[in-house]
C-alpha cells in the first residue's frame, strides 16, 4: 500500500491510498473543523489521542478549542512521519523504539476515562484495515487501565498515605535492613495463580541449580506448603486484608529457633504497603514508586533510592525486582491471569480462611468460592492485566516453567544478592517525615509536584491549596505522632 501527497483543490495537501484519499480533495482543513464540531466534546478533556489522522489537520481545531488539552497522535504507517499539518504534542508511529501501550504509558498519567478522549480518523481506517483495529484495540486497552489504576488510587489513596506514615517506625528502627546486588543466577518469580502448583518441581530443580526465589506475598503460604522458601518476598498492596499473606511467615519465623533452622526472607515491599507489625522477622527491602512524595520518604530515612513504577499488580513489581536483581533467564510460575474452573488462587491461599469462616448449610464453601471466581471475572481485572504483560513482550525475555524443559543448574550457583546491615535510629520518625513533607510543600522546587501528588492521595481533586494539605498530613500524622 503506497501513500502519495496530492493538492486539493485549496491548495492544502491531502493524501491518496489508491483510488482513495484520506483528507478532504476539496477543503482538508474545513472537513476537520466541521468534524469537531460535530463530535460536541465536552470541556473536561485533558488528554486528546487522535488514531491514524493522516497529516492531522484535526489537530489545528483541537488546538483552539482545547489549548490546555495534551494532544496525542498514533499512526499506522511511517509515511507520515514529519508531515503533520501542526505538530502533536506526542507522537508514535512504527518503528518507534517504545512499542504503543509502553509510549502511551509514558505521555498519559493515570486519570478518570472521560477525560482522555479518543478521536478516529475513519477514512483512514477503510485504507490501513487491521492496522488500524490494532491501534485502536491498543488505545482501548491502555485507557482501560489507566482508569483502573486511578479508581484504585482514588479509593486507597489515603489508606496509602496512612500505610507510609505507620511504617516509618520500621523505616526509621534498628530492624534489619537489606542492600541488593547484581548477579549472574537465575530468578524464578512465583505468583499465587492455580499453575503455580504445576511448577513445583520445575521450581526445585532451579532452585537447587542456584536460582534466586521471589515470590509475591499471596503466594507465600503455598510454597511453604511445598517446601519451598522464597529469598525474596514482595508485598505491594494497601489494603488490610493483604496482612493475611504474611502473617504464616512470620509466625514462621516468630517462633523459637524459627530464624536458626531456615534464614528468613528479604522483604522487598512499596513505602505504602500494609504490614504486619512483627516485621523484625525479616530483613526489609523497601522501594518507591518513583513518585516525588515517595522519593522524599526514602530521603528523610536514608534508603537506598530503589524505585518501581505501581502498575496495579504485585506481580509486575516482582518482575521488575527480578530484573533489576538476576542477569540470567528470568523464570516465572503462577503468574496465570486466568482461573482453573473455579480456582482461582494456588492452595492453600490465606483469603480462603476467611471464605470458609464465613460458609454455612445455605451457603457452602463451594457455592463461596464460586461467587468469588464469577466476582472477578466480571471485573475484568484479569484481562486488563493479561493485556499488559503481552504488551510488554515480556515472553521474548521471560520462561514460564511450567511451558519449558528446566535443565537444573542452568545458571551456576546463586550468588549472594542480598546483603543485610543494621539500620541506625533516631527519635521522633513520624515528626521528622511530616516535617520534611510540609517543607516540601512550601518549596519553589518541590511544591508543585508535591501538592498535585498528595491532592490526589488525601483529597480525591484537583490541587489544592498547600496549607490545607499541610493541616491534613498533620492531622492524619496526629495518632501515630503519639506513639512516638
Amino acid at each position: 500500500m503506497e501513500e502519495t501527497l496530492v493538492r486539493s483543490q485549496c491548495g492544502l495537501d491531502t493524501v491518496l491510498i489508491g483510488r482513495k484519499t484520506i483528507h478532504s480533495r476539496y477543503n482538508p482543513l474545513t472537513e476537520a473543523e466541521r468534524y469537531i464540531v460535530s463530535l460536541n466534546l465536552k470541556a473536561n478533556i485533558q488528554y486528546i489521542i487522535l488514531v491514524e489522522c493522516g497529516l492531522c489537520y484535526l489537530i489545528l481545531p483541537l488546538r483552539k478549542k482545547f489549548p490546555g488539552a495534551k494532544i496525542i497522535s498514533l499512526h499506522a504507517s511511517a509515511f507520515y512521519r514529519g508531515k503533520s499539518a501542526a505538530p502533536p504534542d506526542a507522537e508514535w508511529l512504527p518503528g518507534s523504539p517504545l512499542n504503543r501501550g509502553l509510549f502511551l504509558e509514558n505521555e498519559i498519567d493515570d486519570t478518570e476515562s472521560d477525560k482522555i478522549k479518543i478521536i478516529e480518523w475513519r477514512p483512514a481506517a477503510d485504507v490501513y484495515g487491521e492496522k488500524y483495529l490494532n491501534l485502536i484495540k491498543d488505545i482501548t486497552t491502555f485507557v482501560k487501565r489507566v482508569d483502573a489504576n486511578k479508581r484504585t488510587r482514588s479509593a486507597f489513596g489515603r489508606r496509602w498515605v496512612k500505610n507510609v506514615i505507620k511504617n516509618c517506625f520500621l523505616f526509621n528502627s534498628a530492624t534489619g535492613m537489606t542492600l541488593l546486588t547484581h548477579c549472574d543466577s537465575d530468578c524464578i518469580v512465583a505468583g499465587a495463580g492455580p499453575g503455580l502448583e504445576n511448577a513445583y518441581g520445575a521450581i526445585r530443580r532451579l532452585v537447587k541449580g542456584g536460582a534466586l526465589l521471589i515470590a509475591v506475598s499471596s503466594a507465600v503460604s503455598a510454597l511453604f506448603h511445598a517446601g519451598l522458601r522464597p529469598d525474596i518476598i514482595v508485598a505491594c498492596d494497601g489494603g488490610n486484608w493483604a496482612l493475611l499473606h504474611l502473617f504464616e511467615v512470620v509466625r514462621l519465623f516468630s517462633k523459637k529457633g524459627g530464624r536458626d533452622v531456615l534464614p528468613s526472607p528479604a522483604l522487598a515491599f512499596n513505602l505504602s504497603a500494609a504490614l504486619p507489625s512483627w516485621c523484625n522477622v525479616f530483613n526489609l527491602l523497601p522501594f518507591s514508586d518513583g513518585t516525588l512524595f515517595q522519593n522524599l520518604v526514602q530521603k528523610c530515612f536514608d534508603m537506598p533510592p530503589l524505585s518501581f513504577p505501581q502498575r496495579g499488580t504485585v506481580g509486575a513489581s516482582a518482575l521488575d525486582l527480578a530484573f533489576y536483581v538476576s542477569g540470567g533467564t528470568i523464570y516465572t510460575a503462577g503468574i496465570d491471569f486466568s482461573h482453573n474452573d473455579i480456582r482461582t488462587h494456588a492452595k492453600p491461599y490465606a483469603f480462603d480462611k476467611i471464605l470458609f469462616g464465613t460458609s454455612n448449610r445455605m451457603r457452602p464453601f463451594y457455592s463461596l468460592q464460586f461467587e468469588r471466581a464469577e466476582m472477578i471475572n466480571s471485573s475484568g481485572a484479569n484481562r486488563i492485566y493479561a493485556e499488559w504483560f503481552a504488551a510488554q513482550n515480556y515472553r521474548r525475555k521471560v520462561y514460564s516453567v511450567t511451558d519449558y524443559t528446566v535443565i537444573a543448574g542452568s545458571g551456576g550457583g546463586k550468588n549472594s544478592v542480598v546483603k543485610h546491615f543494621k539500620k541506625s535510629s533516631v527519635k521522633n520518625p513520624v515528626t521528622r517525615l511530616i516535617t520534611v513533607l510540609i517543607n516540601a510543600l512550601g518549596s519553589p522546587e518541590a511544591g508543585g509536584k508535591l501538592t498535585e501528588e498528595l491532592s490526589g492521595l488525601l483529597l480525591n481533586g484537583p490541587p489544592a491549596a498547600g496549607s490545607s494539605l499541610q493541616k491534613e498530613l498533620l492531622r492524619i500524622g496526629l495518632k501515630y505522632r503519639a506513639m512516638e
